[in-house]
């Protein structure tokens, strides 16, 4: 695993416990998908902060190109709102998914108080009466570091192997 460069925020030095809260807080962010606790997931991005999955491996910028989502925190409260409705066809009945994250990489920031961390994911999604499905690829994500050695998500990419095949409708988050 690629060490922490020294000083994320204030400080806060390279070392394992380092790097295990970084993983901490992304399992973390895994789960709050899984129990369906949306709201505290979106609460972990920052204000400016955006979740993304392009159609295409090559592609550079969400703006530029057709995405399979790209969800800043308004849309991710719009999507919110709708998961939440009682009369939402396309999650009736709800979705149940395990996150699987592994082969963590954890770069050195790129700028003052930000770390770059990517790993690989697998998705398992089960609707009942309704079939399962699996997907998987590599997320990236750009942290900032917080007051009290708190992340948050500014960004989070998941590039999906199979992200040109067809999907059902995308109604949760990989």
């Amino acid at each position: 695993m690629a060490q922490i460069a020294s000083g994320l925020k204030d400080g806060i030095e390279a070392s394992e416990a380092s790097e295990r809260s970084i993983i901490k807080f992304i399992t973390h962010e895994v789960e709050l998908l899984d129990t369906r606790r949306f709201e505290e997931w979106a609460e972990l991005f920052t204000e400016d902060g955006f979740y993304w999955a392009p159609v295409s491996p090559d592609q550079t910028d969400p703006r530029e190109h057709v995405s399979l989502f790209y969800d800043d925190r308004k849309a991710m409260r719009t999507r919110i709102a709708r998961l939440r409705h009682p009369q939402i066809h396309v999650q009736t009945p709800p979705s149940r998914t395990v996150h699987l994250v592994s082969n963590f990489q954890i770069a050195p920031q790129s700028a003052p108080g930000t770390l770059r961390v990517k790993c690989n994911f697998i998705v398992f999604e089960y609707r009942p009466h309704k079939g399962q499905s699996v997907c998987g690829g590599t997320y990236e994500y750009l942290l900032t570091g917080e007051a009290g050695g708190d992340f948050r998500i500014r960004q989070k990419k998941a590039s999906i192997v199979n992200s040109e095949d067809s999907f059902p409708s995308l109604a949760i988050w990989f």
